[in-house]
């Protein structure tokens, strides 16, 4: 069904670290949200918390302004201050003037990939997201995005199976036939036990058949992306509809979870609102679809990898 950068200005750029002793699966994964500059032109966003059992840093801005201005990065759960922080560097070699006095707002969003990776190395480090950041900017315009376990994927598990990067896109076409856009997904999965798992409406996993550790909490983050000029109200509905999506795939949603959308278009925010009414339906069942496709992509996408203490995540063999 695509990817995320299917959506005009959208691109991925992942870093992956991947060392033996100690044992090291982890990495940091940027999306750039539009092309242009950001600090500039901000693209309308809003924010949905399913359950905020997490550590993200920047929400509270994008829901509070309803705008986003800087690279979201993703990442695991103890590598949040290097990203941010690199990503501050990057932008601050891109921005003479930026810290006098302004200042600016990166999005970081996590996971806890320690079943896999040993948390206590600190692996990454500011200069990892910098270059995640640079191979974003680098990419070409709707290039293909590597998913499964990359970047901040390479050590997630997602209902007992080896989870990570997923992503998937859609055309919608207006009921009242005023034109044919596109929305996309990207999401990154650490969540759920084997017997959680549901494939197109057909529960497929039950006690012990998961390859791998098998938590009752995790977490799972979605990011979407449109090129509807829509605001950031609206954008909100749409963030919300999110879950609609992870349950159809068993996400237990469970206390320690987290759960985390961030929504944005890349239409020009100067254009006339569009009244709400049931146009906006077309868009509420794409998002269900697309956050489906982009859970089961990214189990699709992953390899069996190894962790530590012995641990193996296997790849999904449902898929």
């Amino acid at each position: 069904m695509g990817s995320i950068t299917d959506v005009a200005g959208v691109r991925v750029g992942h870093v992956t670290l991947v060392e033996e002793e100690p044992v090291v699966r982890t990495g940091v994964t940027c999306v750039l949200p539009h092309v242009r500059d950001l600090l500039a032109e901000p693209v309308p966003a809003a924010v949905h918390v399913v359950n905020g059992y997490g550590k993200p840093v920047g929400l509270s801005q994008v829901g509070e302004l309803g705008e986003l201005e800087a690279p979201v990065l993703l990442t695991g759960t103890f590598g949040v201050g290097a990203a941010h922080e690199g990503a501050l560097r990057e932008l601050l070699a891109r921005h003479p003037d930026l810290g006098r006095p302004a200042t600016v707002n990166p999005v970081v969003l996590e996971c806890n990939d320690g079943r896999l990776t040993d948390l206590r190395t600190l692996a990454v480090r500011p200069r990892h997201a910098v270059a995640a950041v640079t191979a974003a900017r680098a990419a070409d315009p709707g290039h293909r995005v590597e998913q499964g376990a990359v970047g901040a994927g390479a050590g997630m598990v997602a209902f007992g199976w080896k989870g990570g990067i997923g992503t998937s896109s859609t055309p919608v076409l207006d009921p009242d036939g005023r034109g044919r856009r596109t929305l996309g997904a990207l999401v990154l999965t650490n969540m759920g036990r084997a017997q959680d798992l549901v494939l197109h409406g057909r529960r497929v996993g039950g006690p012990g058949t998961g390859g791998g550790p098998d938590p009752v909490d995790g977490s799972v983050v979605v990011l979407l992306a449109t090129d509807a000029p829509l605001d950031s109200r609206q954008l909100g509905r749409l963030a919300r509809r999110a879950q609609n999506g992870l349950a159809r795939t068993g996400v237990p949603t469970a206390h320690g979870s987290g759960e985390f959308v961030l929504a944005w278009s890349t239409a020009d925010p100067t254009g006339p609102a569009r009244r709400d009414g049931p146009w906006l339906s077309a868009w509420f069942v794409a998002v269900a679809d697309v956050v489906e496709e982009a859970v089961l992509a990214s189990l699709r996408s992953a390899v069996t990898t190894s962790g530590r203490d012995g641990v193996r995540a296997y790849r999904c063999p449902h898929l």
